[in-house]
Order: C-alpha cells, then structure tokens, then sequence
C-alpha cells in the first residue's frame, strides 16, 4: 500500500502502479491505486496520460489492507481503483510520460494527486518468431491441402468461448435454437469451455467439441492450435462458421485457413489493446500471433455486432462493407412491454417486497465491471430521502469483488435496503417486481438485461456507454448518466425515485414503443440465418458446386 505523506487527514492514497519512472512493458498503462476524501472513497476518479488522454477510472474496488492501516473509515475497505490506458506507441519504440490522478467528490471536494513519470516501452517485433509464423502456416497448408470433404452449405460451425451461463452464451444458445428449430439449419459447436448449455446444445441436436484456451503466448502454441482447429473445421463439413466473441480470434483465424466462409460476432467493446491488456497482462500476444489477430479482423467475410457504437470501434479494422450491426431480442418480448398488476403482486409478494417498496432491480453476475460497488454507495446516499426504496442486486458470487460488496452492505448498514441475490438463470421474478431497473456498467455493448427490462414493462436507468445510448433516451424512454461516477449515479436514482408511477409507466412504453421492432428474437435469427446463407452460397458458386435448398 502507497500512502501520501504530508496531505491533509481528509485526503488520503496514493498510486501502486505504475511507480516512479517505471519502465512499463507495452502500449498499455496500467494505473491502480487508492483514495479517501473525508473518509469516503472519492465519487469519481480521472486519471491522463500524455499520449493517450483522460479516462475516468473505474471505483469502489476492494482495498483490505487499506482498510486494516485505517479500520475507523468505512470506505477503506473499498477504496481501490484501476484504469488501462492505451497509448499510440509503435513497437520498437520507447518514450517517457508522465501521468496525473485527479479525484472528486460533490461537496466534499477535489484533489489531485502528485505527477508521476513513467518510461514506455513496446518491443520490436521478433523477426524469428515472424519466419516461424509463416513455416508454421505453411505446414497447415498443406496438410488441409491433401483433405478431400464434401460440404453441406446448411451445416454450421460455430466457434465459441464458453457454454456457462453469460450474456453472450445465452445469446448464441438463443440463436442457435431459432436457426435449427427455424431456419433448418445443422450446427456444431467448438467450445474453449464446457458448461450447462452443453445439455441445451444436446436438446438440438447439436454435437460440441471442448478444446483448449485461446489465448496463446507463444508463436508455436498459437500456430499449433490453428492448425488443429482448421483441421477440425475442414473435415466437418461445414458449409460456413460463425465465430463468437472477440477473444475467439484463433478459431476466426482458423476457419479462415480451412477456406469456410466466415462471420464473427464481436460483443465487446474494448480497444484491442485494452482487450489484450486483460487477457494477456503487461506482455500482449507476440507480435507475429497479434498481425494474425489482425489480419483475421480484416479478412473474414463479416463481422457482426450488437450495437452500432462497437462497430465503430472496430471499422479501423475491416471494410464497412464488411461490418454490419444486428441487435438482438429477447425471448421475453412475448410480454408486450407489461407486466400484468396480478403478476406484479406475485412476484412482489414470493420475493418479500411490501406493497409500499420502490424496488430497484439490477441483474448481471457481480464483478468490478458492473459498477455494483458505485450502486451500492448510491443507495446509501439515497435512502434517507427515499427510506422505502429497495435494491436487489441478482448476480453474486463468491469472489474477492462479491465478498467486498457483502461487507460494504453490512458496515453500511443497508441490509434491509439492499438485497445481494445468487446468479439466478431464470431471472423473471426479479423483473416482474420491480418499478425500476438500473444497469450500472462501465462498458456494455447491448445489455440483454435492458431489453428483458422494456419487455416487462419496467423504466431503465442506465451508464451512458455503447449499446445502452442506442436504446434509451435520456428523460424520454428512461435516464442515463455517466459511468464510474457516483455523483452522477445518485442523481439519475433521484430523478427516477422522484418520478410518479405513471410517470414511470408512461417512460416505460415510451421505450417498448422505441425497441418494438427489433424486440423479437425470431428477427435476429432470420438476419443471421439470411447473411450464413448468402456467404455459403456465394462460396458454392465460385466453386461451382450445386446448392441444394
């Protein structure tokens, strides 16, 4: 733990990393430490960098031995926060920078924490790990050269990171089903991971195969991989792949290398360095296995997104001719934008709601990224005004973050306020009690827990980031505010607590009335099931074979 020597007693932290004139491997600059203003983890955090300009860090991270140094301030506990920022540094490259920490609390006030220097440094690329890139792929070559299989162009492969219950696996388990059960299509799957959705995959009849991790550190493993999943995709008999997440780009590499036409599902909305930065650490992936990752980017025949702000971010990469924006739906559009009032009352009543709460609902598994932390500091400031509003957070696990969130609720005193719930896979119940529904993620593309929201008929306050812009407008379908900053977070609450019910309703269907089009989930399977099958046909007819419908 850093301290600050010679500052007020009001203003306590200091930064961990990086330390001074370091000499920080990469193009990423990881920066974390901690801060106290008056005792209380600051609303928000900025931290710039020369190079790669001011970002707002993310808060309320757990800090136990900040807390064990000052056991009489309740926010020690979780006064941590960490933010990557990417610099344009080509590799070979180095140069010094240095970096500024500015932190703020509404009526308490601002502090700045002392400049600190860094040195920057991303090495040259390997030309020897580069030539055994290109041996390496030579040898798959050849070796998919010598194999012969016959194609079916209403066979899909599907490359995918995981099969346990998530945001983006839920969303390929739902199109998989309409696109076997609609579309006629066969399907099998490639998973990093295995999981529940195995059994959901075996009810369609779809075959999975587990491999390994994607992320490889080294050319060979890489290259080796590559070459096993090419394999793998060329003797399916596969007529067209679908690659799901970003972080698949091995297997998106792979189908490329097997000839497969090939669309690739990218949910995230990080850049690729921050992306690496996180699945890789300091070191990214060599440079000869991250030209592979691009150059994947750039030639597979689509790439496909959940919302239009990501696709944005990633036309640097690709042809916009070649990046389409597909939203998806929801299975719980059947409800129409309402929840009938006898429903409401069941479930208000089997969850211990009274009929005088104001339950707020926030669904997603608990993690850093998901703000709960800030949400649950917000709720501490607002209940004095609303002492009747009810928060029940759906999505705790027993990890560092979630056991830091418990205890935040208990020195808080917030546990008749606060409810932090297990990952439920059914979350409905939740949905169908609340008056609102709150999403406080730092980044999200499209957020299937808003969508599920406007469907029950439930107003959304939301983080004004990606996807959540595009189907929200703020004062008019819901309220938005701006992400890792508690001050603003309390003020979109209050806005919203404030609101009568009818208020509340009337912003409600004014954002079914908004989504209504593309709320079905039978929609995002025909697009999906349209753009398969145009890129295996166009691949049948420059070969010449005979498309059977």
């Amino acid at each position: 733990m850093t301290t600050m020597p010679d500052v007020e007693p009001s203003r306590l932290g200091g930064l961990d990393t990086p330390v001074p004139d370091a000499v920080v491997t990469g193009p990423v600059v990881y920066v974390s430490g901690w801060a106290l203003l008056g005792g209380r983890a600051p609303s928000f955090v900025e931290v710039s960098v020369e190079g790669g300009g001011t970002m707002r860090a993310r808060t309320r991270l757990p800090r136990p031995d900040v807390a064990e140094a000052f056991p009489d301030l309740g926010d020690a506990a979780v006064s941590g926060f960490e933010v990557r920022v990417p610099i344009d540094l080509p590799p070979g490259e180095k140069r010094t920078v240095s970096l500024w920490v500015r932190c703020r609390t509404a009526g308490v006030g601002e502090w700045v924490l002392p400049k600190r220097t860094v040195v920057l440094n991303h090495p040259a690329a390997d030309l020897d790990d580069a030539e055994l890139a290109e041996e390496l792929a030579a040898d798959t070559a050849a070796a998919l050269a010598r194999v012969e299989v016959r194609t079916d162009p209403r066979h899909l492969l599907v490359f995918t990171h995981s099969l346990a219950l998530g945001g983006g696996q839920l969303w390929l388990q739902e199109l998989l089903t309409g696109m076997v059960n609609g579309h006629g299509w066969r399907a099998s799957v490639v998973s990093e991971s295995d999981g529940p959705l195995r059994a959901d995959c075996a009810e369609l009849g779809i075959p999975v195969h587990v491999t390994t991790h994607y992320r490889h550190s080294t050319v060979a493993s890489y290259e080796g991989h590559v070459g096993e999943l090419a394999r793998f995709a060329k003797c399916s008999g596969a007529g067209v792949a679908l690659v799901n997440t970003l972080g698949a780009f091995v297997a998106a590499d792979a189908a490329r290398r097997a000839d497969l036409p090939t669309a690739w599902v990218i949910h995230e909305s990080f850049t690729l360095p921050d992306f690496a930065y996180q699945n890789y650490g300091p070191v990214s992936p060599p440079h000869a296995v991250w030209a592979r990752w691009e150059s994947s980017l750039a030639e597979v025949d689509r790439l496909l997104f959940v919302a239009e702000a990501t696709r944005e971010l990633f036309l640097p990469y690709s042809k916009p001719e070649r990046c389409r924006t597909i939203r998806y739906g929801t299975p719980m559009w059947k409800f129409g934008g309402h929840t009938r009032p006898e429903v409401r009352r069941h479930a208000r009543q089997s969850l211990g709601f009274a009929d005088d709460d104001t339950v707020l609902v926030t669904l997603g598994v608990v993690e850093a990224r998901k703000g709960h932390g800030p949400l649950v500091s917000a709720m501490e400031r607002i209940r004095d005004v609303h002492p009747r509003a009810r928060l029940s957070i759906v999505g705790l696990q027993w990890s560092t973050y979630g056991r830091a969130l418990i205890d935040t609720v208990r020195r808080a005193g917030l546990e008749d306020s606060v409810s932090l719930v297990p990952v439920q896979r059914d979350p409905l119940p939740w949905l169908q009690a609340a008056d609102i529904f709150v999403n406080s993620s730092d980044i999200e593309s499209l957020p299937r827990s808003i969508l599920e929201s406007v469907c029950c008929g439930v107003p959304v306050a939301a983080t004004d980031v990606f996807g959540a812009r595009e189907m929200i407008v703020d004062g008019e379908t819901g309220w938005l505010f701006e992400p890792n900053d508690v001050d603003a977070l309390t003020s979109a609450l209050l806005r919203a607590l404030d609101s009568t019910a009818a208020e509340r309703n009337g912003m409600a269907r004014a954002a079914h009335a908004l989504l209504a089009d593309w709320l079905d989930p039978a929609g995002y399977a025909r697009d999906y099931s349209a753009v398969l099958a145009e890129l295996a046909d166009q691949r049948c007819t420059t070969r010449g074979d005979h498309v059977d419908r």
